[in-house]
């Protein structure tokens, strides 16, 4: 007996042994989910905030360049604008054939309100070519015009050596406004006499195009505050402009000019350009020369982690400029990239989150298994196992719930950071149309005044023109009656473009801040009012409408109407003229549901496109059709409000297809749920 229970201790001891074995190999392998659930949240935390960093540094690029087009455009087009000012100097002087005393030309510049439409000028002034009678006639014919005292410096013996063959006239500034002190001290200043000077003044004279000079120092430099300087010269020739050099060279009577103090020329400029984002820096030439540096709005070399830089190349009368742009730490403070650690650091307080759970599964599964193996080591009853697993699975279940809990706090909280940033951007697009709005009635208030003027111009060269036809100048006549109509149309419809654009953002930032109201729509009723509203486009195009059984939804009424009124147009206005248009409504219903399908046989567009077509201002295709590329960017809008989505279909040249799918009954969470996916979308 002694023996068989040996054997039978044995036996027992053997069949315990094997299963906790057995039980330690389930166990880690158990352990290894947790690792999986980190493995798997860490790299979709890595993929997310990556692509979400290479989007946000293509958004920076964009505005960047957007800056940088915005900067270079302004200080081309303010340059063009004082180069347009010397022509109508230089349009006075030929029209009066040389007959400008000092009161003519000081009334030709009150005339032109310079100090409040050319900023920055240090003055507008003529400096005639020293006839060949001598300085001496000059000097006494000048003094016995008001200018008592009056030579010609300096003399030529302190002149610049003068290269080359060519023969350089002597000249002389005759007239200088305003007659301040700084530009009484240029009065008589020979500008040939200096090489750099000579230089623009000789290539103005034969290319009798206005033309820059490189850096200098004005004469007018006569306290303290020196600053670099140019000038710009418009050439002004006895009896219009002569055909050829040696005609130009002998008929010339001098130059219209402007100097220019290039910290003040700048600031003007730039005072209604805010520039705390980016710092530039002009040069005076194609090159980036300290020699030839006009102008920095700071000494800052930290760009920030993104340090973007460009270099731009202007032609200014000309003359290249170079124009030098770099990022500054306030860009980098705008950038969305600064969200990147966010994203990454709540991507992994998730993950860690659910591998804790993970894990705390894990313990409750092998206490509950340890709390097993010591019930049957201790041999308790039945009912004592029971209630000791139950007290372990209710421990389990409560750390879960706990978990869960602790998620959902944390997707409410992502859920109102995000409703919130899109309030803002918003707030932020509705604050920036109406600030572009101000400088743009200023804009359009000036072209009717500039009109009204040419009127008055255009009605006093008509009473020249019989009273005097000798004294009209057909060039002078070509610019009142055709160049300038035509740069007052062009400026016209530049800003009623961009009145549009305005317009159509505050309407977008509109529409994002109204409250939707559901109620019962017919979209057969929308659709059939749309048909009705458009009949006239459709017989023009031999087009029709036609739809299928459409239903009856809980929705926004206004949204709906905007959204399949864009839609409809689109489609009518993109017909193809080659055959006749058609275009089908119909409707599929998808569980709560509701999905509407506009298909055409227009011209189609192409599949690369399909994205670009729902940005802001982006068109696709041939752009022969008026529009400003925002009806498909509201229309994905009001469809996520809606709690819907938008997809499109096409093949170029058989037509396109667009779908809309909007929950069948619309409520204010389903809104509030897809303002969260849209943005998520965006995000990723």
């Amino acid at each position: 007996m002694a023996r068989d229970s040996s054997a039978q201790t044995a036996g027992d001891t053997q069949t315990k042994v094997l299963p906790q074995a057995w039980r330690s190999r389930f166990s880690g392998r158990r352990l290894l989910m947790p690792l999986v659930v980190f493995a798997i949240g860490l790299a979709s935390t890595a993929i997310v905030a990556l692509q979400y960093d290479r989007i946000a540094q293509e958004r920076d690029q964009q505005r960047f360049q957007a800056l940088v087009a915005q900067r270079v455009v302004a200080i081309d087009e303010r340059m063009n604008l004082y180069t347009g000012l010397l022509r109508s100097g230089a349009a006075f002087f030929a029209a009066a054939r040389g007959g400008v005393t000092r009161e003519d030309f000081r009334a030709f510049f009150e005339r032109m309100r310079v100090d409040l439409h050319y900023p920055g000028v240090q003055g507008l002034g003529f400096a005639a070519v020293v006839p060949p009678e001598g300085e001496a006639a000059f000097a006494a014919r000048l003094a016995a015009q008001g200018r008592p005292g009056f030579a010609v410096w300096p003399p030529l013996d302190e002149a610049d050596p003068v290269e080359g063959v060519e023969p350089v006239p002597r000249t002389a500034i005759v007239y200088l406004e305003p007659e301040d002190e700084r530009n009484l001290a240029a009065i008589g200043f020979d500008m040939a006499s200096e090489r750099t000077r000579r230089e623009a003044m000789m290539r103005a004279r034969d290319t009798s195009l206005s033309t820059a000079s490189g850096v200098v120092r004005l004469v007018q430099e006569i306290d303290s505050d020196v600053q670099p300087g140019i000038l710009i010269y418009a050439p002004v020739y006895e009896g219009g402009v002569p055909a050829t050099i040696e005609e130009r060279r002998r008929r010339l009577l001098g130059f219209v000019y402007s100097p220019f103090r290039a910290r003040d020329l700048f600031q003007a400029l730039m005072r209604n350009q805010p520039h705390a984002e980016l710092d530039f820096a002009v040069f005076g030439g194609p090159v980036i020369d300290e020699e030839t540096l006009l102008f920095r709005t700071g000494q800052t070399q930290d760009g920030g982690r993104l340090s973007l830089r460009a270099e731009e190349r202007i032609t200014v009368a000309q003359r290249p400029w170079t124009v030098l742009l770099e990022t500054t730490p306030a860009f980098e403070a705008a950038s969305p990239r600064v969200f990147t650690p966010f994203i990454a650091i709540v991507g992994l307080a998730v993950t860690a989150l659910l591998t804790a759970a993970s894990v705390g599964q894990a313990r409750a599964v092998a206490d509950a298994e340890r709390s097993r193996d010591e019930v049957e080591t201790l041999a308790q009853t039945l009912e004592h196992r029971v209630e000791r697993r139950t007290v372990q699975l209710e421990r389990a279940r409560a750390r879960l719930s706990a978990l869960n809990m602790n998620l959902e706090r944390a997707v409410e909280a992502r859920t109102a950071e995000l409703s919130a940033a899109n309030e803002e951007i918003q707030r932020f697009a509705y604050i920036v149309s109406h600030d572009l709005r101000a400088p743009l009635v200023n804009v359009m208030g000036f072209t009717s005044e500039l009109d009204a003027v040419r009127g008055d111009i255009e009605g006093f060269l008509e009473r020249v023109s019989r009273e005097a036809p000798q004294l009209v100048d057909p060039g002078a006549r070509d610019a009142i009656e055709t160049d300038l109509p035509e740069a007052l149309g062009f400026i016209r419809a530049s800003t009623q473009k961009m009145d549009r654009l305005i317009n159509a953002i505050l309407k977008l930032s509109r529409e994002g801040r109204r409250v939707l109201a559901p109620e019962p729509v017919d979209l057969a009723a929308i659709v059939s009012a749309l048909s009705e509203s458009l009949a006239h486009q459709l017989d023009e195009k031999s087009a029709e409408i036609s739809s299928e059984e459409l239903p009856t939804i809980v929705s926004d009424r206004l949204a709906l109407e905007q959204v399949f009124g864009n839609l409809i147009e689109n489609a009518v206005k993109y017909l193809s003229p080659d055959r006749p248009g058609r275009i089908r409504v119909a409707a599929e219903d998808v569980g709560p549901l509701v999905r509407v399908s506009i298909a055409d046989n227009g011209r189609g567009i192409d599949p690369k496109d399909f994205e670009r077509i729902f940005d802001l201002f982006r068109r696709a295709g041939r752009q022969d059709t008026p529009g400003e590329g925002i009806g498909l960017a509201h229309v994905r809008a009001l469809v996520r409000r809606l709690g819907g989505s938008i997809e499109v279909a096409s093949t170029p040249g058989e037509g396109s297809t667009f779908t809309v799918t909007l929950p069948r009954t619309f409520t204010s969470e389903t809104s509030a749920d897809a303002s969260v996916a849209g943005e998520t979308e965006e995000a990723a």
